[in-house]
């Protein structure tokens, strides 16, 4: 199941996965996408200024852990862009950021066999595709009886 809901600042709706019905972990996962919807706006103001227009994060996680791979930042032209120094957003506040999205629409996604995904953010067009997929263990039983 996924709930969508209208940030106020404009931004697109950001679906998210109903995690449980614990209250804690529910709150954990409201308060991880109301920091995503609080500091994304800034941090794509800080990012445009130092002239990056689209934005790509590679993550993988299994076994209990999980991480962002890689985050590469592109102009107008496509040409790779290095932020660090040039933005006044942190990378590592954007990271977090990324964390949070990921936690709050897939909790777990760290978890046994794991998941992985990409984030492509498009300022420009105030887009941001998340494509997400989950690994799991399958089997197939056949029994047997008698001849």
């Amino acid at each position: 199941m996924s709930q969508s809901e209208k940030p106020a600042d404009g931004m697109a709706a950001i679906a998210v996965q109903k995690p449980t019905s614990s209250l804690s972990l529910e709150r954990y996962y409201e308060d991880a996408l109301e920091h995503v919807r609080r500091y994304l706006p800034e941090a794509a103001r800080e990012l445009k200024e130092a002239g990056v227009v689209s934005v790509h994060i590679e993550y993988d996680g299994s076994g209990d852990s999980g991480q962002i791979e890689s985050v590469s930042y592109s102009d107008r032209e496509g040409k790779a862009l290095e932020v660090t120094g040039t933005a006044n957003f942190p990378e590592g506040t954007l990271l977090d950021l990324y964390y949070d999205l990921t936690q709050a629409r897939h909790p777990g996604w760290e978890n046994n066999d794991g998941a992985f995904g990409e984030l492509d953010w498009n300022l420009d067009a105030d887009t941001l595709r998340h494509t997400h997929n989950d690994r799991f263990t399958d089997y197939e039983t056949t029994e047997h009886e008698g001849l």
